[in-house]
């Protein structure tokens, strides 16, 4: 939306204040701030007009006023300033992503992938229910309120299949609707999610809803996942491209695998897991409660309400909704040939494939499934494969079926190869989804099947080739070692560094003399993602390849890699390095210093190190005669900080002078002080005391208070730095205004304070910590008395104590009022003590028979025996049973103080018949603690329960029961629960697992084979390989009727579709 003669461009609408609208604006390499009242008779449009007028811009500015009401912004690029004034015409501008928000309001319409509903009876019903909101909404709703106020956020609501995410999210799009300044809503989607979500994500403008349905589709994938959360982290975190809302859906598994931490091994999803971590709201699988009350009452309004209230199991209306029963029973009555396929596409899919699969896939792997008689009853041609089809794809009460057609896109759209490494993968035909509820159903029911070989066949034929490695993986772990080997070599022949590097990792322990998988990986693997290549690079030198690394070399790897990342250059450079290959280094440094981008400081400060330690001082001066310093963003203070450290070590000082020049210290976000305090630290080092001074004055007037603990920081490191006057404005404003609901925080900068030497502050917070910080919360209160004691504020502690907290603190958490107790105690405020101890004898909350416990040991300790005894008396007459744990330790703290009535007593009221069973953990100690009191009635029911009917989903859990059950001599129990579980336990984690193994061998031989079948299945096949002569009879793998597979060699894996 430029024009040649004016050349002005919004670069974003900051904010609307007392009904004004704020826009900054590129115009004649300056930027603008316009600020005007809104609406369509703006008074002082004309008034605009003159200004560009008088720049040189003539008039005529209701493209200017369009991109105003519109939000189009093309920011310029990346460490530059505004665009410089075309020759000629005007340049085209890039459409902004989405769409504007007031145009989407039918999801169907716009793909934005919210199920479908059964049919109405009603003629002209709306496609969608009316919509009941529960407790999720209500959380989302927060989120969506505070992005309408300006506050970027993001949600992520995680719940199982047909569980009403995307419905949610569609429906808090609605506040956001006939804003003054307009929404847009942007789904990416062509021609990958990932890749689309990183072609457009730098133009995401201020005002945007960034609509990531399924975000494991966008998160998941190696490499191109992080770089998606790494993008969305930064749009989230950049106050001059927001407000923007992210609204992000997953299943609780995939949540899991992108939040958990690794115990070991590389860490795939750390970008992933701080976009994530903390935005979770979780979406319950039923309505419950008011959720019911609610149905009921909008239930006459649409019949559809009505007929789920009706007939919905267990409260599952959204499921019944989305047509859930149908489809399981159209599953669970399709003919054997339309089942096969069906399971197929259900073992693609939680193996590994995307959402899209080639019915090629299905229709070659189908016949794998039938029985000889079923197959041979299906006739000649492909009959059978087209009334499968018909019976799949048909809808049922207006849902789409169980496989739905995914209409073709045109060539450009289609998905290419990974880049670089082969030809063009061909067409598989048409394309089907899995309905999503069978798709999850499939996980779950089908987690003990492994597929037949012709599934893997098909798969290396016909999946699509980014899904070909998580296949392989897949194949791998469940001892189909000859299927996952050709998979994997499919994939580095697209290219794929991940499967290269499996390749060379798994045929290495096979045929240790055989280097024609490290000659394959070497000569095929894509070569424009340094970080993949360096990793390759890596695993041959270890596996002693040098032809191979010699190969690899000589395909320049140096040459091809892409620039973009200098974090994966430099891990690049450091692989060529370790190889002894000095061209490559010196080919890759002079690129990497000549072209890679300059405006992440963070980044070209990590590439800067690098190429100091690999010696290559002439690139080092390439790169900064690029002038990064004069290039680098200066918002972020941390890497601005990192940048300005590793110029000085390279004795850039003309660079440190541009790089001071430019005054990082006025343009450094101050929403976070520890940055600041580090970004301090390194202008203190570069003698750049102008520098320090205005960031010192910025800080200690404007940085936020919200966190006393970061603020006590930052006033150290002014101290450090002799700014005495901003250490007292700082001090003030903390003292002064410093919340009081974080009491360590405040504890601790009350400690700063004083050493500080702002005595007058440190006096002002504490008086007011001790006048007015909460008394309700007792552990608040107790970590406060313990830093104002500990910094020597003794009237503050007397003033905090002369408040009464004793009296005034909530008796619902007995270890917190423990915590306050001991404190008083300290504090020699003997008064309080006995007075909170008296209430807490008598009133505290009985619902954590554990919390219970611990308070009676403090009042034990602190020799309050009438309120020992009382509080006894109680627990063991009221104390809920419920939870096993808390039981048995309050059972523990009874009979260790010689209280035997109380033990008595709470015996009496037989918690072995009343504690839950779902933790196998916690039963195992409450059935320890009952052997220690000598119950041995109660011993023998828990243990018979437990073994009859405590839950298996955790084998861990179930083999410390089974340790429990066998020291209590219950070895009925012990036999009863080893067959369970060798049964039904899921075995999903394999350090667990092998303690189960244990377990159950000690139960029984006949046990302990039936659980190790199972593990090959569930991918756990390393485990499988170390029981008894497992790994010497299943060397070269394990076929999928159990038999150990015949060894076999490279050369096999170069006929598909035979057997060795």
């Amino acid at each position: 939306m430029r024009r040649a003669s004016t050349r002005w461009r919004v670069l974003r609408v900051l904010r609307v204040l007392a009904g004004l609208v704020v826009v900054e604006v590129a115009l004649g390499g300056l930027v603008w701030f316009l600020i005007y009242p809104p609406g369509p008779d703006d008074p002082t449009l004309s008034s605009l007009d003159q200004l560009f007028g008088v720049l040189g811009g003539g008039s005529g500015l209701a493209a200017l006023w369009v991109a105003i009401i519109t939000l189009r912004r093309a920011p310029p690029p990346s460490g530059a300033g505004p665009a410089p004034a075309a020759q000629g015409s005007a340049e085209p501008e890039r459409p902004e992503p989405g769409w504007p928000l007031e145009q989407v309001r039918d999801p169907f319409h716009f793909g934005l992938e919210v199920h479908h509903a059964i049919d109405s009876p009603l003629p002209d019903a709306p496609p969608l229910p009316v919509y009941v909101p529960r407790a999720h909404d209500r959380a989302l709703g927060e989120v969506v309120a505070r992005a309408a106020a300006g506050a970027s956020g993001i949600a992520v609501l995680v719940g199982g299949s047909s569980t009403g995410k995307t419905r949610a999210c569609w429906e808090a799009l609605a506040p956001l609707r006939g804003r003054e300044l307009p929404w847009r809503v942007w789904h990416p989607i062509d021609p990958t999610r990932p890749e689309a979500a990183l072609a457009d994500l730098h133009g995401i403008a201020p005002y945007t809803v960034v609509w990531l349905n399924e975000a494991q589709f966008y998160l998941r994938p190696d490499t191109v996942g992080e770089q998606v959360a790494a993008g969305l982290r930064e749009l989230l975190r950049d106050e001059r491209r927001g407000p923007v809302l992210v609204l992000a859906t997953l299943w609780p598994g995939e949540w899991d695998a992108l939040t958990a931490r690794p115990a070991a091994g590389p860490d795939l999803h750390a970008q992933a897991r701080e976009l994530l971590d903390g935005h979770d709201i979780a979406v319950p699988e039923a309505f419950t409660g008011d959720d019911l009350t609610e149905l009921a009452e909008r239930a006459a309004t649409d019949p559809r309400l009505n007929q789920a209230a009706g007939h919905a199991v267990d409260g599952r209306i959204t499921q019944y909704l989305a047509g859930v029963p149908v489809l399981l029973d159209r599953y669970a009555h399709a003919p054997p040939p339309t089942r096969a396929v069906i399971d197929a596409a259900m073992d693609a899919r939680r193996l590994g494939a995307g959402p899209h699969l080639p019915l090629a896939w299905l229709a070659q792997a189908a016949p794998g499934y039938l029985t000889d008689a079923e197959w041979d009853q299906t006739g000649q041609g492909e009959a059978w494969l087209q009334r499968a089809l018909d019976y799949v794809a048909t809808p049922c009460n207006g849902i789409p079926g169980i496989l739905t057609c995914v209409k073709p896109r045109t060539s450009r759209d289609l998905r290419t190869d990974l880049g670089g490494g082969g030809a063009p993968r061909a067409k598989s035909g048409p394309l089907y989804r899995l309905a999503d509820y069978l798709d999850q159903h499939g996980r779950r029911y089908r987690v003990g099947q492994i597929p037949p070989l012709e599934f893997w066949d098909a798969a290396d034929a016909h999946a699509h080739p980014a899904d070909l490695t998580t296949l392989g993986d897949a194949a791998w772990a469940r001892g189909l070692y000859l299927a996952a080997s050709r998979l994997f070599k499919h994939a580095t022949a697209h290219g794929d560094s991940v499967a290269a590097v499996a390749l060379v990792e798994h045929l290495r322990p096979l045929h240790p003399g055989d280097y024609r998988p490290a000659a394959w990986a070497a000569a095929h693997v894509a070569l424009d993602n340094p970080d993949a290549v360096a990793h390759l690079l890596g695993r041959l030198r270890e596996a002693g390849a040098e032809d191979q690394v010699t190969t690899l070399l000589d395909r320049n790897p140096a040459a091809h890699a892409t620039l973009d990342n200098p974090y994966m250059v430099a891990h690049l450079l450091e692989e060529l390095r370790e190889a002894g290959a000095e061209d490559q280094v010196t080919t890759l440094a002079k690129r990497a210093a000549a072209h890679a981008t300059l405006d992440n400081p963070g980044a070209v400060a990590h590439l800067l190190g690098r190429l100091r330690e690999a010696g290559a001082e002439d690139q080092v001066t390439t790169l900064l005669d690029r002038n990064p310093a004069a290039h680098a963003t200066l918002d972020n203070p941390d890497a601005v900080a990192h940048l300005l450290g590793r110029l000085r070590e390279a004795g850039a000082e003309d660079q440190v002078t541009t790089l001071l020049d430019r005054n990082p210290a006025a343009h450094a976000i101050l929403n976070d002080p520890y940055m600041m305090a580090y970004l301090i630290s390194r202008l203190r080092e570069a003698g750049a005391e102008d520098q320090v001074t205005t960031l010192a004055k910025r800080a200690a007037t404007h940085v936020a208070l919200h966190d006393p603990d970061a603020v006590a920081h930052l006033l150290g490191r002014l101290r450090e730095a002799g700014a005495e006057d901003q250490v007292t404005t700082l001090a003030k404003r903390a003292a002064a205004h410093a919340p009081l609901h974080d009491s360590d925080g405040v504890a601790y900068l009350i400690s700063r304070l004083r050493e500080a030497g702002a005595e007058d502050q440190f006096t002002t917070l504490a008086k007011r910590a001790a006048a007015h910080a909460p008394l309700d919360n007792p552990g608040a209160v107790a970590r406060l008395l313990d830093g104002v004691r500990m910094a020597g504020a003794e009237d503050q502690v007397t003033t905090l104590l002369n408040r009464n907290p004793a009296a005034h603190a909530t008796l619902d958490n007995p270890y917190m009022v423990a915590h306050l107790l001991e404190e008083l105690r300290e504090a020699g405020a003997e008064d309080q003590f006995t007075t909170l101890a008296k209430r807490a004898a008598t009133h505290v909350a009985l619902h954590d028979p554990g919390a219970v416990a611990h308070l009676l040991g403090r009042l034990r300790e602190a020799g309050a025996e009438d309120q020992f005894t009382t509080l006894a008396k109680r627990a063991a007459t009221h104390v809920a049973l419920d939870n096993p744990f808390p039981v048995a330790h309050l059972l523990s703290r009874l009979r260790e103080s010689g209280a035997e009535d109380q033990v008595t007593t709470l015996l009496d009221r037989n918690p072995a018949a009343h504690v839950a069973l779902d933790n196998p953990y916690m039963v195992a100690r409450l059935l320890e603690e009952l052997r220690e009191v000598g119950a041995e009635d109660q011993v023998t029911v828990l243990a018979r329960r437990a073994a009859a009917h405590a839950p298996l989903d955790n084998p861990g859990a179930v083999a410390r029961l089974l340790e429990g059950l066998r020291e209590a001599r219950a070895e009925d129990q012990v036999t009863t629960l080893a067959k369970r579980a060798a049964a039904h336990a899921t075995p999903d984690n394999p350090s667990a697992v092998a303690r189960l193994l244990d377990e159950v061998r000690m139960a029984g031989a006949e046990d302990q084979v039936a659980l190790a079948e199972r593990l090959p299945a569930a991918g756990l096949f390393a485990e499988f390989l170390d029981i008894g002569d497992h790994r010497k009879r299943f060397r070269f793998g394990r076929e999928p009727d159990k038999s150990a597979a015949p060894a076999w060699g490279w050369e096999d894996l170069e006929r598909p579709g035979t057997r060795p």
